[in-house]
């Protein structure tokens, strides 16, 4: 397990893992998957490999008499084949009801298709404090514990050092603080979010924020100014 927030150095460390495995593991094979196109299509992107998302892996449709759009395990007949998965924090293992998708527990499935095959491994890429899948308190993809109760040797390291961004940026100071508090058990602390000192941060009083935004469009340009609001329907107006 390989997590780390934004700007830690995930695709760096992931790259020269697959340097080192081919080197290590000439015959070896790598598949690279992720919970959603486009999570799948950015990994792709960034591995330089095809990936896949996971549901398309490791399932396949019923061909036998039954309701359709149904979907069995499919039989993992790789071997020494290594499986990297990215946004792992998305994988959920709550069913929550009815699924059409093996047991509708995506992590139990994961792990009984990957260590299905022969000298196959596993490893799991995320972010911790992402929020977790609909019906789960924490990521379990991401939890050692979890993995061990699968029958699993689980290895976790934690990237905590963002390297993408300069050390006086406000927004990291900021972000830093908000993920130390998540990580504490302290989420239901308020952040005291540091507006001082930074070049990166600013108040902006309601009257001037058109203003702003305008100034923005011109710098920048629309595609790199974004409003982010607190309801969709205080979004709406801003979209208008």
């Amino acid at each position: 397990i390989i997590t780390g927030s934004p700007g830690t150095g995930k695709t760096t460390v992931l790259k020269t893992i697959l340097e080192v495995y081919r080197r290590l593991h000439p015959k070896g094979e790598i598949v690279l998957m992720a919970p959603t196109g486009r999570a799948a299509m950015v990994f792709s992107l960034h591995a330089g490999l095809p990936a896949w998302t996971i549901h398309r892996r490791i399932y396949r449709e019923r061909t036998f008499a039954g309701p359709e759009g149904q979907f069995n395990l499919n039989a993992n007949l790789a071997s020494d084949t290594l499986f990297i998965v990215d946004e792992a924090s998305m994988i959920a293992n709550y069913g929550g009801g009815s699924s059409t998708f093996g047991s509708g527990c995506l992590l139990d499935d994961l792990v009984r298709f990957v260590y299905g095959g022969r000298g196959c491994r596993l490893m799991l890429i995320g972010d911790c404090a992402q929020l977790p899948p609909v019906g789960e308190q924490e990521s379990p993809a991401l939890q050692d514990d979890v993995l061990e109760r699968m029958g699993l040797r689980a290895y976790s390291c934690d990237l905590g050092e963002v390297l993408r961004q300069g050390e006086g940026s406000g927004i990291l100071v900021n972000a830093t603080t908000i993920r130390q508090l998540i990580t504490r058990d302290t989420a239901t602390l308020l952040p005291r979010i540091r507006v001082k000192g930074f070049a990166d941060v600013a108040v902006v009083p309601g009257d001037e924020l058109i203003e702003t935004l305008s100034s923005s469009f011109s710098e920048v340009g629309t595609d790199e100014t974004m409003v982010i609001t607190r309801s969709n329907k205080r979004a709406n107006i801003y979209n208008q």
